[in-house]
This record gives C-alpha cells, sequence and structure tokens, in this order.
C-alpha cells in the first residue's frame, strides 16, 4: 500500500475489527466467568436498571477490561499498519464513543462511566508505546 490515504484507512478499519473483536471475547469470557443471574432479562427495562446491582463486582471489572483491551489491541493494529500514531487514536476515539454510549443504555456506576472515557484512551497511549519504535 503505497498511497497513505488508503494505508490510513485500511489501518483504521482494521483497528475497529480488532477492537470489536476483543470486546467481545473478553466480555464473552467475563459472561462465562460471572455469568447473568437467573431470572435476569437483560431486554427488560426493570431488570437492566437492576443489572449493575446484581451483578458481581467480577463482572463489572471483566466489561470495564474489556473495554481496554480492545482499545489497545485495536489502536496497536491501526498504528503498527498505518505506522503513524493518529490511526491509533480515531480508533480509541471510536472506542470512547462506543464504550461510553454503553454506560448510557443502562444505569452504571460512575467509575464504569469515567472508565468508559478514560481507558480507551490510556490504552492508545500503551500501544503508542509498544509501538514507539515503528513510527
Amino acid at each position: 500500500m503505497n498511497n497513505p490515504t488508503v494505508r490510513n484507512i485500511v489501518a483504521i478499519m482494521a483497528g475497529l475489527i480488532v477492537a470489536v473483536v476483543v470486546v467481545g471475547l473478553a466480555e464473552g469470557a467475563g459472561h462465562l466467568i460471572f455469568p447473568p443471574p437467573e431470572g435476569l432479562d437483560a431486554t427488560d427495562p426493570t431488570d437492566q436498571a437492576r443489572l449493575m446491582e446484581v451483578i458481581p463486582m467480577g463482572a463489572k471489572i471483566a466489561v470495564v477490561a474489556a473495554w481496554f483491551l480492545g482499545a489497545l489491541a485495536g489502536a496497536w493494529t491501526a498504528i503498527r499498519i498505518a505506522g503513524r500514531a493518529m490511526s491509533g487514536w480515531i480508533v480509541g476515539l471510536v472506542m470512547v464513543a462506543l464504550s461510553a454510549w454503553t454506560t448510557q443504555m443502562f444505569p452504571h456506576p460512575l467509575w464504569m462511566t469515567v472508565s468508559a472515557f478514560v481507558l480507551p484512551l490510556v490504552a492508545v497511549l500503551v500501544a503508542k508505546r509498544l509501538l514507539a519504535a515503528h513510527l
């Protein structure tokens, strides 16, 4: 890919795909380790409002870890392909938007909402640092 614009677009798209897959896998693992309580219907607004009250802290940490790991893997992929940090920042900002949107679907503790905004950006910084020699 000699065209830098095409390379950046491919890098961002690949980074977003990797990020979403990693979040899905990490959250799936969290659900296996911490299954939702019996009788809870995640599609029922009443149950959604109670969800964060009844799931264990480990389940909440697993979700936040998934946001971080997804953003880290996605940003790393984008930066590695593009050879520039800007592509990783774009992936990180999209992940901020997606994780923040998730916290608005039903009530989350404040620390999770803050994490939704902060951790994907921290993940980009980590990815950038890991790939410093390639920039």
